[in-house]
């Protein structure tokens, strides 16, 4: 396997990222220790208008498995990788078929559990990541690079692309095939198409300016995780930050608003709240993983095991992040608070894994934690309980050690604490040998000084040369005391010596070696972090399934998707009542249900929900519904929310397409296809035959065409019968009842076509002036009877469709062989004419 480090720009962002990326790269890498490696150098090359040599391949190490030939038809794999703020993102080549693939940021931790996935399931023969660069020139750079990237990517010359594209026209072609927001997946494909370009990989030519073909660009996913992308969980309100209202915080108050995670979120503990956000953006395809998550969930929402339920969220309160905590330790910078995190995680961590043995150990949350909180946590903890004082290294603010753990220490505080009444007794005996005229001496300890002799100042030692004593040795003055050193202070040194300092260094020692004992035995700490947040995540999805009545979901292998009485998880909480709906897509039955029915009748909140339940059914957690079964999905698209933003620079519209776009080439039959009102940012026709064409090409599939509910207001698609028949198509409506001129929602889905989206009678709900409301059902009326639409009468206008009446009739009647037309045009073209037309 070939492994490169690279500097480039693309590839890196801030120090530690690049770093990381190669630390986990390595983990990966020296797995196979049962064959003999190899390894050579490569030299960076150069290239114009763009990064310098060392900003695209720092430094490049082969490493040659036994056995491997350098055949040209052998397949290889080019990896790129980017990892920044728990962000990863990846993108490989193949000589095979000369894609590049793309896989949409995703979060990562610092094991680096996905990278390893991706190591397994593509197996690349080459790996390029950031090398370590320095901090400030990262600064500088991260922006420009990402800029760097997105040009190199828009400069390839894919055969998809018509040749007589302009430089816009294929920014927009390209946009549509690449997410750019995902700005990681992209330093990591620019990173990649520079290596590929600088190593000439599968170019035969010597042709300089002959590039590496790259015929296509693909998405790829992990075989076990969900794609959904940024859009998406925009438009299902999956997550969605709030300002501070105050404007001084509002750059960094954000928190989390009304969305799915923040009423998912009912975690105890920090560990459990980051592990719910890892969840919920990688939402999993491995039905025995999620099967143990419901069987979990399934068994805390049960109120005969509430008292175990709630012993065990009293325990998550106290679990800690006692990465930061070993980190610490190893720089020797472990404060009191640290030690009191350390020991109260791994107390409670014996009480979690006491409680889970006794339960049932099918549920697999149980039996990971009877396995992995080994007898080292119970060393852990003993050890700390017996040795650390948490009240004295409170009080004195470092770390004390308790009784009876070290005889000699013990020893030393016996003679540190009965100091006081010693110092006191060789006090005595000093004042004795003083003059009469000093009535008052203490026997002090200073650190460093050791002990000395201090008398106050009198009317006879007010000057230094009366300083001066028989006996005495003269140290210093300070604050009327004069401080001395005596034979009895000088044997005092001799015996006792710095008792102060020998203990806190006697401390340090036993403190020391119970430090490096824990960091010996960390593995197990790390196991109990990871055990009790994903603990932590089950017990909050069970809290929030009894709460608002979820149920189990079904979940299978077959693509289609049944829900009786699902409800929308946000919206249910908002209004009430909320009307239930139920939905039937796959199977034996269809799979693209055409959605009409007025505006504001409840159509969107439909297509939302039915994303949110297999969103939920597939993080594992129970569903809104009376019952569900969900064919697991592998990717949701949506077309609901336009996410605008100038520095896209595509129109509203476009942005529209290329979401559409993406749905229609990357699709597979276990997708689902949410689309509301798709081309309504168009014209009436351009709108609806884009959307005709789209379906149809959805249709054109057969069985294998994705799970799809597309609501839409033109109504002429299905009454003039522009999608083709097919018994995987239905058409549904929400129903409403019309009394009088009050339009009634009764928000129920059923099988049928909506007569009209009642625009105007919307309009008269929200308080439109009634003539402009008569005015719109008039114009509305002659458009759909095909007939002209005039201007409302006035007296001008009258008059001036008189006098347009009178020319007409006149020029029809025109003899042109025998009547001057000159004289014809001078009769209607007059100042008052001209004024008119």
């Amino acid at each position: 396997m070939n492994v490169a480090t690279s500097g480039s720009r693309s590839a890196m962002n801030v120090t530690s990222s690049g770093s990381r990326s190669t630390a986990g790269l390595s983990n990966s890498l020296s797995r196979p220790t049962d064959q003999s490696m190899s390894a050579r150098s490569t030299l960076p090359l150069s290239e114009e208008d763009s990064l310098s040599s060392n900003d695209v391949v720092h430094n490049a190490h082969r490493v040659q498995q036994q056995g491997f030939t350098s055949e040209s038809d052998q397949t290889e794999t080019y990896l790129s990788v980017v990892w920044h703020a728990g962000t990863l993102g990846l993108a490989y080549f193949s000589t095979e078929t000369s894609y590049v693939y793309m896989m949409m940021d995703t979060a990562e931790t610092e094991d680096f559990q996905l990278l390893r996935q991706v190591l397994r399931q593509v197996s690349p023969s080459c790996i390029i990541t950031s090398s370590k660069q320095d901090e400030k020139m990262l600064q500088v750079l991260k922006h420009k690079g990402l800029e760097v990237c997105k040009r190199r990517i828009l400069a390839l010359n894919l055969p998809s692309i018509p040749q007589h594209f302009t430089e816009s026209e294929r920014v927009i072609y390209l946009s549509s095939l690449v997410a750019f927001e995902n700005v990681n997946m992209v330093r990591a494909t620019g990173a990649l198409l520079k290596y590929l370009d600088k190593n000439r990989v599968g170019v035969e030519l010597e042709d300089a300016d002959v590039r590496t073909p790259v015929l296509a660009l693909k998405t790829f996913s992990l075989e076990n995780i969900m794609i959904i992308d940024d859009s998406s969980y925009s438009a299902l309100q999956i997550f969605q930050k709030e300002s501070h209202p105050s404007v001084y915080k509002s750059g960094s108050g954000a928190k989390e608003g009304l969305s799915l995670f923040g009423i998912m979120n009912r975690t105890k503990s920090i560990l459990g709240s980051r592990m719910m956000g890892l969840w919920f953006q990688r939402p999993l395809q491995d039905l025995r993983e999620l099967q143990a998550r419901h069987d979990a969930v399934e068994f805390f929402s049960s109120p005969s095991h509430m008292e175990v339920t709630s012993s065990l969220q009293d325990s998550l309160k106290h679990m800690k992040n006692v990465n930061r905590v070993l980190a610490r330790m190893r720089s020797g910078q472990a404060s009191v608070g640290d030690w009191q995190a350390l020991y109260k995680t791994a107390y409670n961590g014996i009480y979690i894994g006491d409680v889970c043995r006794a339960q049932p150990q099918h549920i697999h949350i149980f039996n990971r934690i009877s396995q992995r909180f080994s007898d080292d946590l119970h060393r852990i903890a003993t050890l700390i309980h017996k040795i650390v004082d948490f009240e004295e290294s409170t009080v004195h603010n470092r770390l004390v050690v308790k009784p009876h753990v070290d005889p000699e220490l013990d020893e030393k505080k016996r003679t540190y604490n009965g100091l006081p009444d010693f110092m006191t007794r060789v006090a005595r005996e000093e004042l004795g040998k003083l003059d009469d005229s000093i009535t008052e001496c203490n026997v002090i300890y200073l650190p460093q000084l050791g002990y000395l002799l201090a008398i106050p100042c009198t009317s006879q030692i007010k000057e230094e040369e009366n300083f001066h004593m028989p006996g005495l040795e003269f140290v210093f003055l300070s604050n009327g005391m004069v401080h001395y050193k005596s034979a009895s202070t000088r044997e005092l040194d001799a015996l006792l010596g710095d008792t102060q300092c020998e203990i806190t260094d006697h401390e340090t020692s036993i403190m020391h070696k119970l430090q490096n004992t824990i960091l010996d035995h960390a593995a197990v700490l790390l196991d109990v972090m990871e055990c009790v947040a994903e603990m932590d995540c089950l017990i909050a999805f069970a809290s929030v399934a009894k709460d608002n009545n979820y149920v189990r979901p079904e979940l299978t292998k077959e693509s289609g998707i049944r829900i009786v009485g699902g409800r929308h998880p946000l919206q249910e909480m908002c209004v009430s009542p909320f009307v239930p709906n139920s939905t039937a897509l796959g199977g034996n039955g269809h799979r693209l249900s055409v959605l009409t029915g007025p505006n504001a009748s409840g159509k969107s909140v439909y297509l939302k929900q039915v994303g949110l339940v297999v969103f939920l059914a597939q993080l594992g957690s129970f569903v809104p519904a009376e019952s569900a079964t969900i064919g697991v999905v592998d990717r949701i698209f949506t077309r609901i929310h336009t996410r605008e933003s100038v520095s896209v620079g595509l129109s509203t519209f476009m942005i529209d397409l290329n979401q559409v776009s993406v749905a229609l080439r990357c699709t597979t039959a276990q997708s689902l296809v949410l689309f509301d009102e798709f081309g309504k940012g168009t014209a009436t026709v351009d709108g609806i035959s884009l959307m005709t064409a789209s379906l149809s090409h959805l249709l054109s599939r057969g069985p294998a065409c994705p799970l799809t509910i597309v609501s839409t207001h033109f109504h002429g698609l299905v009454k003039q019968n522009l999608l083709p028949p097919s018994h995987h198509l239905t058409y549904q409506m929400m129903e409403t009842i019309q009394d009088g001129e009050q339009l009634v929602f009764l928000y129920q889905l059923v099988e049928g076509v909506a007569d009209s989206s009642y625009a105007c009678t919307i309009a008269a709900q929200v308080g439109l002036p009634s003539e402009l409301i008569s005015r719109g059902a008039e114009v509305s009326e002659l458009i759909r009877t095909n007939q002209p639409v005039h201007r409302v009468d006035t007296a001008s206008t009258e008059t001036q469709y008189q006098r347009c009446s009178e020319v007409v009739e006149e020029f029809l009647t025109l003899d042109l062989e025998k009547r001057d037309l000159v004289d014809f045009l001078k009769k209607f073209v007059s100042p008052k004419s001209q004024g008119m037309s």
